[in-house]
């Protein structure tokens, strides 16, 4: 079992067992042809929007984070229907499709693993409708680019080689500590969905102590502005 720090000090514990690395190893090299899984240079991309902890809704005690994967689309569908995303490896501008082929409703189960851009990636396992749509989109959209976003953030561009079934999506890096703990609060883990409850319980408390250490950061850093606007001298 492999532990990681997360933000707040606490312990995130993650499984990656064969199957994982298995899993990982075989979505990538479906999904990602040419655009660095195969030769171990991942994809990097600039941030769409930037959120310092999206892990709680606003007034909600309830986890939360947002993954969609977006299909690729044309610059003539206009702004209405597409938007565009600059890819800075390799240098690309690109237009996704503002709609999701699937987001974080379609999630069944989830496996984290270690990235080798020091963030991590994580498998997705679809529910029905979510596999359904994922198997219309890879027999249809063949040879074309997906673009994974995370809380409203660039994470990965995976371009379709093949037609997937079986419902196993990887989005392979880009997710911080915190990210995978609210994932864990939602969804049961691969192979160990027995133990989802306290899976669970442990990644809430853990999100909910991430929370109070934020918020009192930034009440420090609130009064130490003001003490400095009160000792700088007025002209």
């Amino acid at each position: 079992m492999l532990r990681l720090k997360t933000r707040e000090g606490g312990i995130l514990k993650r499984v990656l067992c064969g199957l994982g690395q298995c899993l990982a190893r075989r979505c990538c090299k479906s999904l990602l042809p040419g655009y660095g899984c195969r030769v171990n240079l991942p994809v990097l991309f600039a941030l769409l929007t930037a959120s310092s902890f999206p892990f709680f809704g606003a007034g909600s005690k309830e986890p939360h984070i947002s993954v969609r994967i977006h299909a690729e689309g044309l610059e003539r569908e206009g702004p209405s229907f597409v938007a565009p995303i600059d890819l800075s490896f390799p240098e690309k501008r690109v237009f996704i499709k503002k709609v999701a082929i699937v987001n974080e409703k379609d999630i069944a189960a989830i496996l984290p693993f270690s990235s080798a851009d020091g963030s991590l990636g994580c498998i997705f396992r679809l529910d029905r409708s979510g596999t359904e749509r994922v198997v219309e989109h890879t027999t249809s959209a063949r040879d074309t680019i997906v673009v994974a976003l995370i809380n409203g953030r660039v994470a990965a561009a995976m371009k379709v080689d093949k037609r997937i079934t079986d419902g196993i999506v990887t989005v392979p890096q880009g997710f911080t500590p915190d990210e995978i703990l609210s994932l864990q609060a939602m969804h049961p883990t691969m192979g160990k969905e027995k133990e989802f409850e306290s899976q669970k319980k442990e990644a809430r408390a853990s999100l909910a102590r991430a929370a109070k250490r934020q918020a009192q950061e930034a009440k420090e850093k609130a009064a130490a502005a003001k003490k400095k606007a009160k000792a700088t001298p007025s002209e």
